[in-house]
């Protein structure tokens, strides 16, 4: 232990009387003060910033408080424990001093007590102590080395009985691995093999969901492929990950799924010759698209998409009525990208300014504002032509 080549951290714990000794304290002699008045706070602080020495000055404080101060020091659970000096006044009685020290005092100093004295009993306390820890960490080695070796004196009388046992052990346990090892490895190509075939009906499914959806309901042919197209570009610039991507190109191309369930008679009339009832079988598509899927857990993502694709920005559209940041993220895409498609096939939108006119009035109603910021870039960039200017809506 050195005390020249570092600050010595000391705790000074004292009752104010006599503040001019704490100068002598200094970073220029050597120390690092912490100062306590208050000694029922001292515990705390010896946790906070666990100093090198304490000094308790004992001033004011009966044998009793000192004992129960100095054995709250000693219960803490420090990496290192620091001295404790008492300084005593040279009224007090040495009896008094003597239990102090019994009970766990390093030093009892004669009060007032100056830097001098406290950096020599540091430095011989410092060495005792290194002594002391050596001796103890010695004898401890002694000690353990000895039971080793008893210990290992009983064990090797057992040894050369155990030893063929212990080996003839090893071989079958190493045998059963060899056994395992091979197991897992046929039972990994199988699961390799099951998840391949699996993944690939998934898509067949979809696919022949898709090819069904095509046949039967779209009236517009490739309108699944072109709003995924759609939907992909601008769910890309909100930075969204492959899986989630996957789950928005299988909701476009199934978003409709929900009309297979409707009867054909229906989906055949004009609308303006359809019944309040045939108008709501109709309005429910979404909703009885996704639970559609329910039961197949790889579709899941797909048919939440699916079910809140006619939630309206204002609050209006089905099944729940969502406003604005509660309609999930990509619901609004495809909700979006269903819209843009579906106007682009509209025999009234005849130019890009006329579908700009159209997207802009669905904003902040049908579809979130920032969507149609989008699909308003996307239509500029996918016509080839610059005679037309993008309306001004913001893209947040």
């Amino acid at each position: 232990m050195t005390m020249d080549d570092d600050l010595i951290s000391l705790l000074y714990i004292h009752d104010g009387q006599n503040p001019k000794i704490l100068s002598e304290f200094s970073k220029k002699a050597g120390y690092s003060l912490i100062e306590c008045l208050n000694p029922a706070k001292a515990g705390s602080i010896v946790v906070s910033q666990p100093p090198d020495l304490i000094v308790l000055d004992a001033a004011g404080l009966s044998n009793d408080s000192i004992i129960q101060i100095i054995a709250e020091f000693k219960s803490l659970d420090l990496p290192f424990r620091p001295a404790v000096f008492v300084g005593f006044s040279p009224a007090q009685d040495s009896l008094s001093a003597r239990q102090i020290l019994r009970n766990g005092a390093d030093r009892i100093l004669t009060a007032p007590v100056n830097e001098s004295v406290i950096r020599e009993e540091y430095r011989v306390f410092g060495r005792v102590r290194e002594l002391e820890l050596k001796l103890e960490a010695r004898e401890r080695k002694l000690k353990k080395s000895l039971s080793y070796l008893d210990q290992f004196k009983k064990e090797l009388k057992t040894v050369k009985t155990t030893l063929f046992e212990e080996r003839e052990t090893l071989n079958h346990a190493l045998s059963q691995i060899n056994q395992m090892t091979t197991e897992r490895r046929r039972v990994k190509k199988e699961n390799t093999e099951l998840v391949r075939r699996l993944a690939e009906n998934i898509d067949g499914f979809a696919g022949i969901l898709a090819n069904l959806i095509e046949t039967r309901v779209e009236t517009n042919r490739g309108h699944g492929e072109r709003v995924a197209h759609i939907a992909n570009y601008i769910a890309k610039q909100f930075k969204v990950g492959e899986k989630k991507l996957e789950d928005l190109r299988k909701a476009a191309m199934l978003h409709e799924v929900g009309l297979l369930l409707v009867p054909g008679a229906v989906l055949a009339k004009p609308r303006n010759q359809l019944t309040g009832y045939e108008k709501d079988q109709i309005r429910q598509y979404p909703l009885r698209g996704a639970d559609f899927f329910l039961g197949c857990s790889e579709f899941d993502g797909c048919a939440e998409i699916i079910r809140n694709m006619h939630e309206n920005s204002d609050g209006t559209g089905r099944p729940n009525g969502l406003k604005r940041r509660y309609i999930p993220l990509l619901s609004r895409i495809l909700a979006g990208a269903d819209v843009f498609d579906t106007l682009k096939d509209d025999g009234s939108v005849t130019s890009l300014e006329t579908l700009m006119e159209r997207l802009a009035s669905y904003a902040g109603t049908r579809l979130d504002p920032v969507i149609v910021a989008w699909l308003e870039k996307y239509a500029v960039l996918h016509t080839g032509s610059d005679a037309f200017k993008v309306k001004g809506v913001g893209i947040h």
